[in-house]
């Protein structure tokens, strides 16, 4: 199963693991510390999420939770599962099939179909930028694994 938007320090966790990449690409970062708190903060204000984890099942996805306070919140529940997205099919999509419909919206809106218990359900959801405190998870959480000397040193 792979996952989406994690929740709380495991989400943090996973963009750190992005971070690491950009530098070694194995899980070893020799960057400076000051050089990866700016390079995650510029990647993550750059982008809009919106607040889903997924699951991948043979064949399709489903949304295995809502992460609170997050732009599908009112929208999306637990259990629904992923039919289309801007038209696109996702029968037979993988999770990175997924995110990468998403980043190619230009306009912050997706158009969702769903199905929930038996029926459609169409649903836009305007993506929203990362709140700042997810940004902040995601320096602090690399910074404790790749940089554990200078973790409390950074702004």
């Amino acid at each position: 199963m792979r996952l989406l938007f994690l929740k709380s320090t495991a989400w943090a966790a996973a963009f750190a693991g992005a971070a690491l990449a950009l530098h070694a690409g194995e899980g070893d970062c020799h960057a400076p510390a000051r050089e990866c708190t700016q390079q995650i903060r510029q990647m993550l204000s750059a982008r809009r999420y919106l607040g889903i984890q997924i699951v991948e099942l043979k064949p399709g996805l489903v949304i295995k939770s809502v992460l609170p306070d997050s732009p599908a919140t009112a929208y999306l529940k637990a259990g629904d599962r992923l039919i289309a997205v801007n038209g696109r099919s996702l029968e037979k999509a993988t999770v990175g099939r997924f995110k990468q419909h998403l980043a190619e919206s230009n306009t912050g809106k997706v158009m969702l179909i769903v199905l929930r218990r038996g029926a459609f359900r169409r649903i836009e959801v305007r993506l929203e930028p990362y709140p700042k405190e997810y940004i902040e998870k995601a320096i602090s959480a690399h910074l404790s694994q790749a940089h554990p000397a200078t973790a409390g040193a950074q702004p």
